[in-house]
């Protein structure tokens, strides 16, 4: 292990519990991640029948890859979108004999 990766470490607690927690992100990132987590947890134990630990840690983890799925989903719609104004702006200059290379 490198002096940089001892360097950062953190111990965090989530759903009760400590976990020590060495890598390479800065002690206060690692730590407000594993405070979302924490968090997480939290709501899906209060919402859910179920407070088995590694039962909330699955829909925790579920309800953070929803979250991302919908996010890249969105990113996918927004680049398609700008795409296709790419391309009727260049036809839209190709029609009107508008270079812009000569602006």
């Amino acid at each position: 292990m490198s002096d940089l990766t001892l360097e950062n470490r953190v111990v965090v607690r989530i759903f009760g519990e400590d976990y020590p927690i060495t890598g390479e992100n800065d002690p206060k990132y690692t730590a407000r991640i594993a405070d979302m987590v924490d968090s997480r947890m939290k709501q899906v134990a209060r919402a859910s029948r179920s407070h088995a630990r590694d039962k909330v840690a699955i829909l925790a983890a579920m309800s953070f890859a929803s979250e991302a799925n919908e996010r890249g989903d969105s990113l996918k719609a927004v680049e398609q979108a700008e795409a296709r104004m790419d391309s009727l702006l260049a036809k839209l200059e190709a029609a009107l004999g508008d270079d812009p290379v000569d602006r």
